[in-house]
């Protein structure tokens, strides 16, 4: 079956006074002589002429051909010719019969593990389960290739994927420390209460031997495989307030402006006589630096006490990878088509890349960095690079 060749040329009557093209003709690979092609019907002009040809080639060989064309102009001169290069290929209609798939290494054409495939026309859309099950932990590779009906082996598509085991683990111990971390497995322990991997406990810590004034409390857990966790930490603030337990009906606090009086963050007193009190502070959403922490007791009078003051400093605690790691949200992964970036309100986005599998840049923006339109990208593990005012650092995204 052969194609038919379509054509846009522009032609034009070069003489000394305006003329207009009247007649244009063509012919393949031998000239047959000045008006003895094939003619070809023009459009009305001035002597510049762009116009659509289709011209059949079904009486070609298989191979390349040159076509040629030239016009005549309204005082019956010829052009030059103007050629063009071209190739004709019979193209027959082909079945998919036949598919294999190895893993890393190819073990020659048809040696393969096979597939079982739908019929087709050639072109097949059809969902495979590929056990992995004797694949070590890591990267991996898989090769497919189909065989026409013709027995001719196409070439193999791969995709790129990792292998982890998810096992599942249990809370078997935990630990806290103030301020100044004394290794793993040193600090204070805790009982836990039996769990799945999730636990919501209550514990009372003593703060009897902290002095007045800021603190750090940090905690960590340990699961059945050994294994220690990150830890989470929570500033507190510590002061003898040095009252008369009856004059005392509740405090406030709040951290760099003051809200006014009564509307600060309320702390309420569960044994009003005792002398010390130890407050929780809330520090979510506090940028890294200096800041100052204020607070004022009410009497049972109504009356409130001027705030007393102390400045604390917010670190970021984890590298700046971790942190991004903790605060990032991508979702969802794996994605279709489009992938939704956020990152913690205290860092900016400043530019966004995604890296193939060889380490190809297939995406970059410095604009529009939280809703990714990524439909160009074909199915696969791909490395997010996220650069923000605090750090960059990498994800694995998964296209579907």
């Amino acid at each position: 079956m052969k194609k038919v060749l379509c054509l846009v040329f522009t032609l034009c009557s070069l003489t000394a006074m305006s003329q207009s093209i009247t007649l244009a003709e063509y012919f393949f690979d031998d000239d047959p002589g000045v008006g003895l092609a094939t003619e070809l019907t023009t459009a009305s002009n001035t002597g510049a002429l762009t116009q659509t040809f289709t011209i059949p080639t079904s009486e070609l060989s298989d191979g390349f051909h040159s076509l040629y064309i030239r016009t005549k102009s309204s005082d019956n001169d010829w052009s030059l010719y103007d050629r063009t290069h071209f190739y004709v290929r019979g193209l027959s209609e082909y079945h998919v019969t036949a598919a294999e798939y190895f893993f890393e290494i190819d073990p020659g054409i048809g040696n393969g593990i096979p597939l079982a495939i739908d019929a087709g026309t050639g072109v097949l859309t059809q969902i495979f389960t590929i056990p992995t099950t004797e694949l070590s932990n890591g990267f991996h590779s898989l090769y497919i290739r189909t065989k026409s009906n013709d027995n001719d082996w196409g070439l193999y598509d791969r995709e790129t994927f990792y292998i982890t085991n998810f096992n599942s683990h249990t809370i078997t111990a935990a630990e806290y420390f103030f301020d100044e971390d004394e290794g793993v497995g040193s600090g204070t322990a805790l009982a836990v209460d039996a769990n799945s991997g999730q636990l919501n406990q209550v514990f009372s810590i003593p703060t009897a031997g902290l002095a007045d004034g800021f603190h750090s409390f940090y905690i960590r857990t340990q699961d059945n495989a050994g294994h220690w966790s990150l830890y989470d930490r929570q500033i507190i603030y510590i002061k003898d307030f040095d009252f008369t337990p009856d004059e005392i009906t509740k405090a406030e606090y709040f951290i760099d402006e003051d809200p006014g009086i009564g509307s600060g963050t309320e702390v309420s007193f569960t044994e009003g006589s005792l002398s010390s009190q130890m407050i929780n502070v809330n520090t979510t959403g506090l940028e890294v630096g200096e800041h100052r922490f204020y607070v004022r007791v009410q009497d049972s009078s109504g009356d409130w006490s001027i705030y007393d003051t102390a400045e604390f400093t917010i670190e970021t605690g984890l590298s700046v990878d971790e942190a991004l790691f903790k605060t990032t949200k991508i979702y969802p992964n794996p994605f279709e088509n489009e992938l939704t970036i956020e990152v913690n309100a205290n860092s900016n986005l400043s530019e966004v890349k995604i890296y193939n599998n060889i380490g190809q840049v297939v995406y970059s923006s410095s604009e529009n960095m939280k809703n990714l339109e990524l439909s160009h990208l074909t199915s696969g593990l791909y490395i997010l690079n996220l650069k923000t005012t605090l750090g960059q650092a990498s994800f694995r995204i998964i296209k579907k």
